[in-house]
């Protein structure tokens, strides 16, 4: 901390201390400095800042407190915190301003550092394998909400009803329960509590819980919230690590740990007894040499070993080592080296040092990592270890110029077992899927899950072409296939397989993957139950529907995209009773799109809302325009995307489009597809549709007879029109069942009240079924191809010309 004064708002130079010289590293003059000396250590932003603040201090009287940073002549920057304040004169004018700097550079690290910790924190917490739990006021558990797989024991905590200490736990944690339910009864927060509970059956879970109380505005206790996990599996790992650790220490106690020397003067190495007896080696046979010993090693650990040894000689420091090693009896022993320079009048004359078996310690290690890094329901690979031995495999593959393959296998109809026999039946399946990938596969091969009803295959064999890579394939999907019977009933599965070469299908585990599950949805697309290998192509394809996504998501920000309309004919006058509104757009590279190309895209990337908002609101406008013009009054239809009402408030959008228009909303015909009714109740659905029948707009329903076609959607639901789908008019001229078919929708609808559309005719001919049939209105080429805006009214006063010169012909017929 150190000092400085001005005397004067228009000083140059200010008084510092010595120690803020020492701090800022000048040198002064009876203790004065310039002032712009010492801003040039500040860094600039923090240089403005006190330059603003000095002046107020002067101007106004505000004294201050700022954080601020400099930078040392060694380029490192301290962060500080300094101090203003005003002294005044009898007047009340400033006189003199001092205040002191105080370095912070400790106390910001500190904080900085404990928020990074912090953040690692709750990155940890957001990607752990634990569940939340609740409590009420009383200290009940409340019930899990979904449902988790465990023993007895696990479902009384995930039953709830009762509080911690009301459970059956182990008696030998009476005492911390104690503890923790007077924590709980005083409102203090807890973290790692951990106790066992006991179930009906016998099972034993052990669970580590954290939880802090939970209060109303009021002040109020409410409960508690936290978080808890299984560590039943960690903590009899633990368990078994401790215990070998203790083994091991009492084994160093009694002196079962090897020795041996090098001296670089003889070049020879000593081993003590104990060594020899610790690796089985015969003292009288086995003369421990750098050669002898080396073949033993295992990998590279005899190669490591010399550098370590080198740089204990170069840098006179001790280090350690772990290394694996055969025993004389063919197993694998792990070894803790440590080497340190033997120094003798200032002069490195060997090496010292020990080698301890830690074979157990290690292999409990290992089982640790296993836990973390497995699946704990089908004890295959998890994501974690799959990620990384794939980036291994690809670096092996680029290293060593071979080949291997991934396949992802996704299973077919999984979700349905799930639905109809429970997840306990989901999860029995998984495990029998896990061991038919491994009798089939073998246990060398590489096989994870990764989530869900997907696995993961890495396929060694290099050599492997598409054809064999495709018949492993179909021989999994085989194995796969075909029903299963499971403890809650049989159930009926498949599977769909992506597959990626490696490396030339990615180079990195991202790309891998990437390509490997877009060869799986080409196989889906495909129709399932089949293998399908990486083409460059499919990648294309995606960069081609996102790059179409962002040229349309652009036509749709500058206002890119046209409405065409086609006429909608009445047959009982020859009339165009209005016309439908369809989007087309130009793409600037590609010229016209199709609506069945972009329309899809637009539907996956949200993109749908805001295209059907500008086609209804173009419409309306358009409707204006032509009866603006002394254009007959002629109805206006627009289809209608699910998304479009789910996603917005489509009844105020309506509204607000048909007030800003002025288009009358009885001339305005909303068209909706039977997907409307996919994952939304009837309710629901019946209070939207009420709503905008309400404000005037016909409503009608598109495409009938292409998917559901339920009639009870037509007598419960306000459609005032129904739009038969064009596989019912194609071809009725020659085809008795489909007029007897569309003969009794129509009488049907006009029974309801409902005027029917025909859309699709191409023919003269079905045209004149039509009319037969007492259809109210005709859509299609026949007539008229959508058409632009400025042409609709002349082809409408067109068809309207001819029909009046053939309507004598047809009433006589």
């Amino acid at each position: 901390m150190g000092y400085w004064e001005s005397q004067s708002a228009a000083a140059s130079y200010l008084w510092i201390s010595p120690e803020l010289a020492a701090y800022y590293e000048f040198e002064t003059v009876d203790g004065f400095i310039p002032i712009a000396t010492v801003r040039e250590r500040y860094l600039p932003e923090s240089r403005k800042l006190l330059e603003t603040h000095y002046a107020a201090c002067w101007a106004e009287g505000k004294p201050y407190a700022v954080q601020t940073r400099l930078r040392r002549s060694d380029g490192r920057v301290l962060d500080c915190v300094e101090h203003g304040e005003p002294e005044f004169d009898a007047s009340g004018q400033v006189r003199r301003v001092s205040g002191i700097v105080r370095d912070v550079t400790e106390e910001t690290s500190a904080l900085r550092r404990l928020a990074e910790s912090e953040q690692r924190l709750a990155d940890f917490v957001s990607t752990a394998s634990d569940w939340c739990w609740e409590s009420d006021a009383a200290h009940r558990l409340l019930p899990y909400p979904k449902s988790l797989a465990g023993n007895a024991a696990f479902q009384t905590v995930a039953a709830g009803g009762k509080a911690r200490w009301e459970l059956a736990y182990a008696p030998e944690d009476a005492e911390a329960m104690a503890r923790h339910r007077a924590d709980m009864e005083a409102h203090r927060s807890f973290r790692d509590f951990i106790y066992t509970l006991i179930g009906q059956d016998g099972s034993r879970i052990s669970i580590c819980t954290s939880g802090k109380p939970i209060f109303a505005d009021d002040g109020s206790f409410l409960g508690y919230r936290g978080t808890s996990s299984d560590i039943t599996q960690l903590r009899a790992a633990k368990a078994l690590l401790d215990q070998r650790t203790r083994a091991l220490e009492e084994a160093h106690q009694l002196g079962k740990i090897g020795t041996w020397s090098y001296r670089l003067d003889i070049g020879r190495t000593v081993w003590a007894p104990e060594l020899f007896q610790l690796l089985g080696f015969d003292p009288d046979a086995f003369e421990p040499t750098y050669k002898n010993i080396k073949p033993y090693f295992l990998g590279d650990d005899a190669d490591r070993l010399g550098e370590v040894q080198k740089r204990v000689l170069r840098t006179r420091r001790t280090e350690a080592t772990d290394l694996r090693i055969l025993h004389t009896d063919g197993t694998a022993r792990d070894l803790a080296v440590i080497c340190k320079a033997e120094v003798a009048h200032d002069k490195v004359i060997g090496i010292i040092g020990t080698v301890q078996d830690v074979t157990e310690r290690k292999e409990a290690e290992r089982q640790l990592e296993q836990l973390a890094y497995s699946d704990p329901l089908t004890g295959l690979a998890n994501r974690a270890l799959f990620k990384r031995q794939l980036a291994a495999q690809i670096e092996s593959c680029a290293r060593d110029g071979r080949g291997s393959a991934l396949l992802l296998i996704d299973l077919d109809r999984f979700k349905e077992v799930n639905d109809s026999l429970g997840h306990a039946a989901g999860d029995e399946l998984l495990i029998r899927v896990a061991a038919a990938l491994r009798q089939d596969l073998g246990p060398r091969a590489f096989i994870a899950r990764l989530g869900g009803d997907e696995f993961a295959v890495l396929a060694e064999g290099s050599g492997m072409s598409d054809a064999a890579l495709t018949e492993l394939a179909d021989r999994l999907i085989a194995r796969l296939s075909g029903p299963v019977d499971l403890t809650e009933g049989e159930a009926f599965v498949g599977a769909t397989i992506g597959i990626a070469r490696l490396p030339e299908h990615g180079a990195t585990a991202e790309t891998a993957v990437r390509n490997a599950d877009l060869a799986l949805y080409m196989a889906k697309e495909a129709g399932r139950g089949r293998a399908q290998p990486f083409e460059p192509v499919y990648a294309q394809a995606v960069d081609q529907r996102l790059d179409l996504a962002r040229h349309l998501r652009h036509a749709v920000e500058t206002g890119a995209l046209e409405a065409y309309y086609q006429p909608q004919v009445d047959l009982r006058n020859g009339r165009v009773a209005g016309f439908e509104a369809l989007l087309r757009w130009t793409h600037p590279e590609r010229g016209p799109i199709s609506p069945a190309e972009f329309i899809p895209i637009a539907e996956s990337s949200g993109l749908i809302v805001d295209l059907g908002l500008w086609v209804l609101r173009e419409a309306c406008r358009q409707g204006r325009a032509w009866l603006d013009a002394g254009l007959p009054r002629r109805s206006v239809s627009v289809n209608v995307s699910p998304a479009q009402i789910w996603s917005v408030d489509f009844e105020a959008a309506v509204s607000a489009v048909l007030a800003e228009t002025g288009f009358p909303p009885e001339l305005l015909c909303l068209e909706l597809t039977e997907s409307l009714f996919v994952d939304h109740t009837e309710q629901r659905i019946n209070r939207t549709l009420t709503a905008l029948s309400a404000l005037g707009a016909r409503l009608a329903l598109d495409d009938f007879g292409s998917g559901y076609s339920s009639l009870g959607y037509l007598t419960r639901l306000p459609f005032d029109r129904l739009k038969v789908d064009r596989a019912f008019v194609d071809g009725i001229s020659t085809a008795p069942e489909k007029r007897k078919l569309l003969g009794g929708i129509i009488a049907l609808s006009h029974g309801l009240g409902m005027t029917v559309v025909a859309e699709g005719a191409e023919l003269p001919a079905e045209v004149d079924v039509l009319g037969g049939l007492d259809c109210d209105l005709v859509q299609g080429f026949v007539f008229s191809q959508p058409i632009a805006a400025d042409d609709a009214p002349l082809v409408a006063t067109r068809i309207e010309r001819v029909a009046s010169r053939i309507e004598p012909k047809r009433n006589r017929l």
